[in-house]
């Protein structure tokens, strides 16, 4: 079974979360069973006939923006871990959408017994994050107990551990099929892109739903070559956010 979560903070958060369960069977066909987790931090409630555990969260007070993500993402991977009957685990934000209705099916099939995470691999330094796998990630049920002694509030939970291609046992990159919209820096559709993160409006929502948008369809080889010369880019301007793991 694949755990959805759903961390919410504030009415935009909400608003989306809510226009996904409203159109999910427009969105997504899964074979494999599924649930929700919805990580609360409102007064308001998402509303859906799906199976759901709920967890209200309140950020401490002394710790930045960046740190109550870390630390609201470590307590629900503690909480997964310890209280949750589930295969794997998905952090889904708000920006977050699939643009196949296989999309997560899919995914799992390229999922290995000895993975600990599934995700979009940063092929720059960009934010400091080069060879981390992005957040929004699909992670084993135990990943808590993999990364704890790599977490840190410093920086963003998605940055804990770099993932080298020696170790490719324990992790799959998707990002063939995944578009992190922050790094290539813009949205290119291509037939067998499943999942695209960083879009915050609604025009890819509506595209995806109606059929018409702004977004056209490129070769895959297109998108390789243009990802390609922004890792160029952004490594030739030496981006770096955090320091570097030591």
């Amino acid at each position: 079974m694949i755990l959805f979560v759903f961390a919410y903070h504030h009415d935009r958060e909400v608003d989306r979360f809510q226009f996904i369960l409203d159109h999910w069977a427009q969105l997504l066909n899964l074979e494999h069973p599924f649930q929700f987790l919805f990580v609360k931090s409102t007064d308001r409630d998402l509303r859906t006939p799906f199976k759901h555990l709920l967890l209200e969260h309140k950020d401490p007070l002394n710790l930045k923006r960046s740190q109550c993500v870390s630390q609201e993402w470590a307590m629900v991977a503690q909480f997964i871990e310890n209280t949750v009957e589930c295969d794997y685990w998905f952090w889904w934000e708000y920006d977050v959408l699939p643009v196949k209705k296989d999309c997560f099916d899919f995914f799992i099939r390229k999922w290995t017994p000895s993975c600990r995470i599934m995700g979009y691999r940063v092929r720059d330094n960009k934010w400091g994050m080069k060879h981390r796998i992005n957040g929004v990630a699909l992670y084993a049920r135990d990943y808590w107990s993999y990364i704890k002694s790599y977490f840190n509030l410093l920086g963003t939970f998605d940055t804990r551990k770099a993932f080298h291609n020696d170790e490719n046992d324990l992790f799959v990159e998707t990002n063939d099929w995944y578009s992190l919209v922050h790094h290539e820096e813009r949205l290119f559709l291509t037939p067998s892109l499943r999942l695209v993160h960083g879009i915050r409006d609604d025009s890819l929502i509506k595209q995806i739903l109606t059929g018409t948008g702004p977004y056209t369809m490129v070769s895959e080889l297109n998108r390789k070559i243009r990802n390609k010369l922004t890792v160029l880019k952004h490594e030739y301007r030496g981006y770096k956010r955090y320091p570097p793991e030591t």
